[in-house]
């Protein structure tokens, strides 16, 4: 059984768990379907707004497919939730990103 078989499976049992569901994300990344990463975590922030790390990922995954508007919008998201949430190490990792593609 393959880690995403694996994640599916518990999933099955608790839908809403942002924790699986964004590793379920990550597995999808290192097999190198983008795409269906981009999607799944595009959903996740939708159920869990709060999720603070999808946000990071989820601007990283649109970079990687040059959609450089898109992830500087999701990355200033989440640096108004990193401020809410007073997460200044979150919130320094979303400015970073954000700063290295206004740079370019």
């Amino acid at each position: 059984m393959s880690r995403i078989d694996e994640i599916k499976k518990m999933l099955k049992t608790d839908k809403q768990d942002s924790f699986l569901t964004y590793a379920l994300a990550l597995e999808h990344e290192k097999i190198g379907n983008t795409k269906e990463a981009i999607s799944i975590i595009e959903g996740l922030i939708k159920t869990d707004p709060n999720y603070l790390g999808a946000y990071y990922k989820l601007g990283a995954l649109y970079e990687s497919k040059s959609k450089m508007d898109k992830a500087m919008r999701i990355y200033r998201i989440g640096i108004k939730l990193a401020t809410e949430k007073n997460d200044n190490k979150a919130k320094g990792e979303l400015e970073e990103a954000l700063w290295l593609i206004e740079e370019e």
